[in-house]
This record gives structure tokens, sequence and C-alpha cells, in this order.
């Protein structure tokens, strides 16, 4: 005699059979769309040249004493200039009421290393390149950096002094990696 009374919890033997084939078709098909977007998904990051550029290593420790060195970083011009202690003690001195944008000696210069001003190398009024990255450029009266185009004229702190300019020079995002090298970015 056949009992008609069948456990609830059973389940027929094919539909047990279809849900585990359902299981695995839909884990079947979660691995294949992964095989096939993770190389799509990687082609998008940056390739290692694209961030070595984004994030360059300048050695500052060969710029002598009173020199800049120009170096391009997302299509500026950055300048690094190496001050000496009389540039250091002169714009210690400079009264914030002299300048259009006040700004001190430790807001410019990086607390790691006193010596050496980052900033980028255009004019804040007209964008010209500025003059004055090697002491047989014209620098103008305070010794700094002098623009051809307007007359603009910057102290070595990259602050806007005399002229048309009203605003100091951009610092740039950067770190001293050791005493020889700095990483922009």
């Amino acid at each position: 005699m056949v009992d008609h009374t069948a456990d609830a919890n059973s389940v027929p033997v094919g539909e047990s059979r279809r849900g585990f084939l359902a299981i695995l078709a839909m884990a079947g098909g979660a691995v294949g769309a992964a095989t096939i977007l993770w190389p799509v998904i990687d082609a998008l990051n940056p390739d290692a040249g694209s961030e070595a550029a984004a994030r360059p290593v300048v050695t500052v420790s060969d710029i002598p004493e009173n020199t800049a060195r120009q170096v391009m970083w997302g299509g500026l011009p950055i300048l690094i200039r190496r001050l000496t202690d009389k540039q250091l003690a002169d714009n210690e001195t400079v009264s914030m009421d002299d300048l259009p944008d006040p700004a001190s000696l430790e807001s410019r210069v990086a607390p790691a290393n006193r010596h050496f001003v980052v900033v980028v190398g255009l004019n804040t009024a007209t964008p010209c390149a500025l003059e004055g990255n090697t002491p047989s450029e014209p620098r103008g009266d305070f010794d700094g950096w002098l623009c051809a185009c307007d007359g603009s004229q910057y102290d070595p702190l990259g602050r806007a002094r005399r002229g048309p300019s009203r605003r100091n020079l951009p610092i740039p995002r950067f770190t001293f990696i050791n005493e020889a090298q700095i990483q922009l970015g």
C-alpha cells in the first residue's frame, strides 16, 4: 500500500535537481561575466608610465644657491629655487602691509627644508612665463622673478611685490622624500 501522508519538508526528486542546476547555471554565468569584465575594468587603470608622470620625483640637491630649476608637470612650469641664507633673512622681515597678497615666509617654504621654494612659474596676472631662474636673468627689484609681458615682480618666495599682479605664485602639491629629492603631486 502507498503512504499518501508525505513529509511536509520533503521535495520531489525532480524539483531538487532543477534547483541545483539553476544555482549551478547562475554561478557559471557569474564566473563567466567576471572573466569578461575583469580585463575591461583593468584596462581603465592608468599604466605605470602615466602614474610616474603624474607624480614625478625631482632631484634638488644639485640646484646651486640663488638658482631655480624648471620642470614641467601637468602642462605647467614648476620652479624650484634654492634660497640663500641672506634671502631667507631678508624675507623674514618683510611687512605684511607691503604685500598685495600677504603671506609669511613659513607659508611659502617647506617646513622640512626652508632653503627651497616651489611655485608654479606662470605670472598670475597674465599667463606668461617668468624670468629669473639664474642670477644672470632679469629678476626685478626684489631678486625674485620678473614677468617680461606685463612687468609684474615677485620676490624669491613667489610673493607678488610690484606690477599688475595682485596674487602670489601658486604653490603646487609636493613633498620632500628626503633631503635630496621632492615628489610633485
